[in-house]
């Protein structure tokens, strides 16, 4: 393959930007074998990396898609035609009140190099082409040393492929890239793709039964989660798990301050009683976070990540706006480990929501990349965590291959269908059903590979919700065919026999399996098997008309 490549760098004081040729100042290190591309900058003083991308020519066709990986769980991802564009930072996001919560870096919007055109994508980790049923894949073996961005320009028949190597001073060899690049067709690929990797995912069981969140958020009581519990006993044969969700706690970031009014005895006896009725106890955190208002965020503003003026960097708007734990500040280190101690072993929990992940790694800190912090931090979750079970959410996707037993790969549903005006004025990451079903359609290549995938939850109630009941059937069928994690947020004493059938269908073990799946229009049909017999789920991903 022919490339070109760019790099530009400060040293002493002075800016140099280079094209195609080595200088005085560094030499590469090419290694390429058959379906490997190893690069490596030989520094011969210590310089600093302002930016770099390796070019190809690739040919694309009027019928080609690529697909672009968001950057964390809730980015939306999927395949693109040449008369697409993909998103920016929307209106809300870019506003003073977006500026103000740190919206910006919800997402990949502080270090991404596109003019959002048509026809010009940036993918994060891995990529591919499809021409028909095949699949050129492009991706990262490693992003350990920094985040591996692919861009697409499929009006100018080229492909680049750079690191978020931001601010960083090297003085020794330093690994730039480290790509695979096949094709074949699509199981194919990613089979020989996760295997050149050697990432195998930690568990194959899946985790079916509730999540107190997408009914009463953070309304919940120990009344409510014990009410709950005991309705969905009554069908413990279907179910294996039950999560305890957001709310228990008085502030985000004070995991160990249980809020008394809505807990009076406490989080051990709910895991107990969860553990009574025969489920595996599940809970929710988001341990890289401190809301504004916390008793950590007062007490320890040492402990969190700080601009350069030495003020916390907001990272999000949720719960009135949270900053983060620098996660190599040994105080705040040690405290997320009495965290987990206490939730894990002495709450007697056996899995953990860790949610908002995102947040340890939005800036390039202590001299690491933002990609290296992001490996760092999941290091140090499953450290805490040790052979009890991770379900991550709100992170990057590839620091996680291997790393935790399961992966929120959609942005959250709503508890309607349509992307409605307001969100979509956020940002990439915001609460959006069809998203939702545009991820897990397109991150299926993950479960069993990385993860088992969560694609979010089904829900069958028919009050606090807008869906039809039909369209409750679909994505029902929809959570079942693409789920390594079967969730639902209802109080099933109040279904009738068909919601019960429905409920049982998603979380009974067979056969079903997806064998196709194609989108033309917004109108997306995927064949399946169950049963010994073939059927498709037609409909329109937008609007959640069903065909």
């Amino acid at each position: 393959m022919h490339y070109k490549y760019y790099f530009k760098y400060t040293l002493d004081g002075r800016t140099v930007k280079i094209a195609n040729k080595p200088n005085d100042d560094f030499s590469f290190e090419l290694d390429e074998h058959l379906n490997t591309l190893k690069l490596k900058v030989l520094p011969k003083s210590p310089l600093q990396i302002l930016e770099f991308y390796l070019q190809l020519d690739y040919k694309f066709h009027d019928d080609s898609r690529f697909f672009a990986n968001g950057f964390q769980s809730w980015t939306d991802t999927k395949e693109f035609t040449r008369n697409e564009t993909v998103s920016d930072l929307n209106t809300i996001g870019k506003s003073p009140y977006g500026k103000m919560y740190g919206m910006k870096y919800v997402g990949d919007y502080t270090f991404i190099h596109t003019d959002y055109k048509k026809g010009q994508f940036h993918s994060h980790g891995f990529a591919y082409v499809r021409n028909g049923d095949n699949i050129d894949l492009f991706g990262s073996l490693d992003d350990r040393t920094g985040y591996t961005l692919i861009y697409a320009d499929m009006h100018n028949d080229s492909m680049r492929f750079s690191k978020d190597l931001d601010g960083k001073t090297i003085d020794e060899p330093y690994e730039v890239l480290n790509l695979f690049i096949t094709g074949g067709d699509y199981d194919e690929v990613f089979d020989e793709y996760f295997k050149e990797m050697g990432v195998k995912p930690r568990t194959n069981n899946k985790i079916k039964g509730y999540t107190s969140w997408y009914n009463y958020y953070q309304d919940i009581s120990e009344d409510i989660i014990l009410r709950d519990l005991n309705s969905l006993a009554q069908q413990k044969e279907y179910v294996n798990t039950y999560q305890v969700d957001d709310g228990y706690e008085t502030k985000v970031g004070d995991w160990l301050l249980v809020d008394k009014k809505k807990f009076p005895h406490g989080m051990k006896p709910i895991a107990d009683a969860i553990h009574e009725n025969g489920f595996k106890a599940g809970i929710w955190l988001a341990p890289f976070g401190a809301q504004k208002g916390s008793v950590i965020a007062k007490e320890h503003p040492d402990w969190l990540i700080t601009d350069e003026s030495g003020k916390p960097v907001p990272v999000g708007h949720n719960w009135g706006g949270f900053y983060a734990l620098d996660i190599y500040n040994e105080e705040a280190r040690q405290y997320i480990k009495d965290v987990f101690h206490e939730v894990l072993d002495v709450w007697g929990f056996d899995l953990v929501k860790l949610d908002f992940l995102y947040a340890a790694s939005v800036l390039p800190i202590h001299g690491k990349t933002r990609g290296e912090i992001a490996y760092d931090s999941i290091d140090l979750l499953r450290e805490c965590v040790g052979d009890k079970e991770i379900l991550g959410c709100g992170v990057q996707q590839m620091p996680c291959f291997g790393k935790v037993e399961y992966m929120r790969i959609g942005p959250d549903m709503a508890l309607w269908w349509p992307h409605k005006l307001l969100r979509k004025n956020m940002h990439r990451e915001d609460v959006s059903t069809p998203n939702a079903v545009h991820n897990s359609i397109y991150r299926r290549c993950l479960n069993g590979r990385a993860f088992l995938c969560d694609p979010d939850v089904f829900l069958l109630r028919r009050d606090n919700i807008e869906f039809t009941f039909e369209q409750q059937k679909t994505l029902a069928k929809f959570i079942k065919l693409f789920g390594g994690v079967l969730f639902m947020s209802d109080d099933i004493s109040q279904y009738n026999e068909e919601q019960l059938e429905v409920f049982r269908d998603v979380l009974s073990d067979d056969d079903s399996k997806v064998t196709h799946v194609s989108e033309e229009n917004g109108k997306v049909y995927i064949e399946y098997t169950q049963h010994g017999k073939t059927n498709t789920l037609k409909f329109d991903i937008e609007n959640g008309e069903i065909l």
